[in-house]
């Protein structure tokens, strides 16, 4: 009753639904209706246009900046979910700050695997370290190309199994992306080797690169591991202050979706530089150095190798 009402409001009610992405992607025939699409973050409106092109109308509930850790519910969320055909998470703790996401799911009367799916389904995950948290999952495996591969898999058959009339143009856009990902994913694969351990440590606020770091050859370290728990405590800040005075750290770095004051005073203590604003849990604008989810892997490791042999 509670869909059927949201739905009646989406009849009446002019939303715009947000697609990014480059022109590669096969586009729809014109005047096919479109599959409307909602996503949890930016990362994976990105995932879903390379696979869909204009053959969807994706509607992203965590704007481009924000963190989807916490996200506060707005009216047009619950209108776009109630008017989608197909609605795509990410999981283990992402969009878990404040249960926002299974409060708006049940609120809509959506049910897993049916309206909504996850996209790390089958992929094997990290869980966190924090005493008192360690059966919970680290969500940022996307972080790792060999696995944001497997969430394209996963997008592509979703979408086939809803449209199959249109199976082939996503299975092909799909091979053609993978495609992409791998080579960048092998481009980089034992870049990181010719620096010295002692300085190949990624030292960044959340500890949203273990995905990365174990991928690609490297070690991590933070100040808090998860946005949801509690963030830039002094015990936190003196833990990292330490290990970075007694280290070969060259740089520290930033991230986009995170406030920098906690990283800027790291730097501040240690006189070790913050070299970069990195990019994990959301994308820049379309035309910024992370517009799409390639464009974010590749400016992200450019600049960590940059930072660690400055």
């Amino acid at each position: 009753m509670r869909k059927l009402f949201y739905i009646l409001i989406a009849a009446m009610s002019l939303f715009i639904f947000v697609a990014c992405g480059n022109d590669d992607a096969t586009t729809a025939e014109q005047g096919q209706e479109s599959i409307q699409v909602v996503v949890t973050f930016s990362i994976l409106t990105d995932m879903v246009y390379q696979v869909a092109g204009d053959l969807v109308e994706i509607y992203t509930i965590v704007p481009i900046g924000d963190n989807p850790e916490d996200h506060e519910i707005l009216p047009s969320d619950m209108i776009a979910v109630a008017n989608a055909d197909i609605i795509f998470f990410n999981g283990w703790n992402l969009e878990a700050g404040g249960d926002w996401f299974e409060n708006l799911m049940e609120s809509t009367g959506m049910a897993e695997n049916v309206d909504y799916f996850r996209a790390t389904e089958g992929i094997n995950p990290f869980f966190l370290l924090t005493e008192g948290l360690e059966d919970e999952e680290d969500p940022h495996a996307w972080m790792d190309l060999s696995l944001g591969i497997i969430y394209v898999e996963n997008i592509a058959r979703v979408l086939s199994g809803f449209s199959p009339e249109n199976a082939d143009v996503f299975q092909e856009n799909a091979k053609n992306y993978i495609a992409r990902l791998y080579a960048l994913h092998n481009e980089w694969m034992g870049r990181f080797d010719n620096i010295p351990d002692s300085q190949r440590i990624l030292v960044s606020s959340e500890g949203a690169f273990r995905y990365f770091a174990a991928a690609y050859n490297l070690y991590e370290a933070y100040i808090w591991e998860l946005n949801a728990e509690e963030e830039g405590t002094p015990e936190q800040m003196l833990a990292l202050i330490d290990m970075v005075n007694n280290s070969e750290v060259r740089s520290l770095f930033a991230e986009s979706s995170i406030d920098t004051q906690y990283i800027e005073q790291i730097s501040a203590e240690t006189g070790i530089p913050i070299f970069a604003m990195l990019f994990t849990d959301s994308l820049s604008e379309i035309n910024g150095v992370a517009g799409t989810y390639y464009d974010m892997m590749r400016f992200n490791l450019e600049m960590v190798y940059a930072g660690l042999t400055n």
